[in-house]
């Protein structure tokens, strides 16, 4: 049997520049936690006193990775509505719309959290039965966030966002119907106008738990690039620079954050300067292909097994990394922290791969449950 690394999904629809955005979403996310693993746990003495502050502040931006996540989900939610109501394309069936949603992604989710809770319990003996069991079902359930406000008591750090997007799914359908406006300014103003709202919104005030509310403005610039998109609207024209305006956009979203800036005011101009440079740094990849980059083969590979990746990468850093920590490679910082990345990475991509191969893709064929019944009664 051929191994293949490519995302099950229709050609038609398949967009691999998507892919290359997952690429760096999920790079800097991974980034972010080595970062924050290394200087909480390397105890290491080292001979150097390396200046690590600029690589400092780039990768405590890597938690942005998240939100170029839901920018990227709230494009993929919205192109078959966007198609449905504004090229006359396929009606979308919500029966379906959730069932692909449902046997898609639970299948790997409940396997990881039901090997973690395993592992926490009865292995590493961080949890005890009845507190491994609490965190597992308020998980699986999606309440995690609201029960467990501050991180505590989570047999998986990273699985916050996926309650964020599971909000989304939900009420997807929903904002959908701004699809229904015809007048394409119209709609496309209430968007944005909406997505301003929300930015001041989070600014002035502070919910107690991690909801959609506080991210919904990321969601939507994916349905207005999801509108562009299937409209086939030139926002902008071409020009011989817009590569260089692509890298400019990057790096104006990676080098600052909000906690630079003091008063309320400047935070929310910051916010909506942040959210526009996302905006176009989005519509600059997939409408002007600035960064061809992104479109390689193992590019789109890596892009496309990330939530695999993103469900392993934290447990296998804490796992492996509190192990390779016990031995010093180098007594110079920079060459010990490469080892251990390099390890790292190597144990991430490993084990990820596998479980893409064996768990997650599969799931991608949406009729998989359908076949594993067949067999059972032909059997």
């Amino acid at each position: 049997m051929k191994l293949s690394f490519k995302r099950i999904t229709a050609k038609a629809s398949f967009i691999p520049e998507i892919d290359g955005l997952r690429f760096i979403a999920i790079t800097s996310v991974i980034l972010y936690h080595f970062h924050h693993f290394l200087v909480e746990k390397d105890n290491n003495q080292y001979y150097d006193d390396f200046d690590y502050s600029f690589l400092h502040r780039i990768l405590e931006h890597g938690f942005l990775g998240v939100p170029l996540f839901f920018v990227i989900s709230g494009f993929i939610l919205a192109l078959p509505f966007a198609n449905e109501h504004l090229n006359n394309g396929n009606k979308v069936l919500l029966k379906n719309y959730f069932l692909k949603r449902l046997t898609r992604l639970e299948p790997p989710y409940i396997i990881v959290m039901t090997l973690l809770l395993l592992g926490s319990v009865y292995v590493a003996k961080t949890f005890t039965i009845s507190d491994g069991i609490a965190s597992y079902l308020s998980s699986i359930f999606y309440l995690n966030n609201f029960i467990y406000p501050n991180f505590t008591s989570t047999l998986n750090v990273v699985t916050w966002s996926l309650e964020i997007e599971v909000q989304f799914y939900i009420l997807a359908p929903l904002l959908a119907c701004t699809f229904l406006i015809k007048k394409a300014s119209n709609r496309r103003s209430i968007l944005s106008c909406v997505a301003v709202i929300l930015v001041i919104f989070n600014q002035l005030y502070s919910l107690p738990y991690l909801s959609l509310i506080k991210y919904f403005q990321y969601f939507i610039i994916g349905f207005l690039l999801a509108d562009l998109y299937v409209s086939n609207y030139q926002l902008l024209p071409k020009t011989k620079i817009d590569y260089l305006i692509g890298v400019f956009l990057f790096c104006f979203i990676w080098l600052f954050d909000v906690n630079d800036f003091n008063s309320i005011y400047s935070r929310i101009i910051f916010e909506l300067a942040q959210l526009s440079c996302i905006f176009l740094f989005y519509y600059y990849v997939l409408f002007h292909k600035i960064f061809r980059f992104l479109s390689f083969k193992l590019i789109t590979n890596i892009g496309g097994m990330c939530y695999s990746i993103y469900l392993l990468h934290y447990p296998i850093i804490s796992l492996i990394g509190n192990n390779i920590l016990n031995y010093t490679f180098s007594k110079y910082s920079y060459i010990n922290t490469f080892i251990y990345i390099s390890i790292l990475i190597f144990a991430i991509g490993i084990i990820s791969s596998c479980f893409f191969l064996l768990i997650e893709r599969p799931c991608m064929d949406k009729d998989w449950y359908k076949k594993i019944a067949r067999r059972i009664v032909g059997t």
